[in-house]
């Protein structure tokens, strides 16, 4: 069985979606962890409505991490995912993802690329090709909608950290997902991933959004790598790409372009830095 935890905040037509693709799955033993953090019932019509599908329509307190960790508890999947509640899978998805897991037993995690309805790569620079995910490259070959793993690994690392992700208290809005993947390679689980496996996904590039998520998403970023001792001069060269861009980009006249950049390098340098502080106001409130 295939565990799906969804969790989900503020969106109707998105979930709806995400269950329509789910329900054209070739691959049907999966359950749907439904986890919704909405004050009221705006979903119940929707569950109604998709009858064949293993809905366990739950409820959580605020913050991406905090729902997720609602749905491990109580997952019962043999492998694991967690969706966007904005993305959706294509009809043989599923049937892919388990046919690798059973063909490669010497590996805990699976990650897939993001793409747009089109096709077209959504997120980070994602790597070219098929590869071992490492601590080194796991920023360019994942993203929380992509990953897939088995339970074994999810009960070594267990929880989410609750401190970092979109609608946690602190504000750290990005990386809990990263964090997760590196717990599980610090723990000797092997990553595999593999960009001939597609999610869909809206396109992430609009400025709008860019520019409320930029700076949050990068202190989360910054916190992760500090937290997991990345080498000076990787952080150095995240920061060189981040302000470069900015530069360039103010050369070229690109105003806009030029604030994201600045607020992305500014957000992983005092993510980096404050991360520390954080963790230890975390452990010691």
């Amino acid at each position: 069985m295939v565990s799906l935890i969804l969790s989900t905040l503020a969106r109707v037509q998105e979930v709806e979606r995400f269950l329509a693709s789910a329900e054209r799955q070739t691959y049907k033993d999966f359950e749907v962890l439904l986890i919704d953090q909405n004050g009221d019932h705006r979903l119940d019509p929707i569950v109604q409505a998709h009858p064949t599908l293993a809905i366990h329509h739950l409820r959580s307190a605020p913050g991406l991490s905090v729902a997720r960790n609602v749905g491990l508890r109580l997952a019962c999947g043999e492998i694991i995912a967690i969706p966007d509640d904005d993305c959706w899978y294509p009809e043989e998805l599923l049937t892919r993802v388990t046919a690798w897991f059973a063909a490669h037993p010497e590996f805990g995690v699976l990650t897939t690329m993001k793409r747009s309805a089109e096709n077209k790569p959504v997120g980070p620079k994602w790597l070219a090709t098929a590869r071992n995910g490492t601590r080194a490259n796991v920023w360019r070959c994942s993203i929380s909608s992509t990953i897939f793993m088995r339970k074994s690994v999810c009960d070594a690392v267990g929880d989410f950290n609750e401190h970092i992700g979109v609608g946690a208290a602190s504000r750290y809005q990005s990386g809990e997902e990263t964090d997760y993947l590196l717990r599980a390679l610090e723990r000797g689980f092997r990553m595999w991933y593999e960009p001939s496996l597609t999610v869909h996904h809206p396109p992430l590039d609009s400025v709008e959004r860019l520019e409320k998520t930029a700076y949050p998403f990068a202190l989360g970023s910054g916190y992760v790598l500090r937290a997991h001792r990345y080498p000076l001069y990787l952080v150095s060269a995240e920061l060189i790409r981040s302000f470069g861009g900015a530069t360039v980009s103010l050369f070229r006249g690109d105003l806009t372009r030029a604030h994201l950049y600045l607020l992305r390098g500014t957000g992983q340098l005092v993510g980096y830095i404050s991360g520390p502080r954080a963790q230890r106001m975390q452990k010691n409130p």
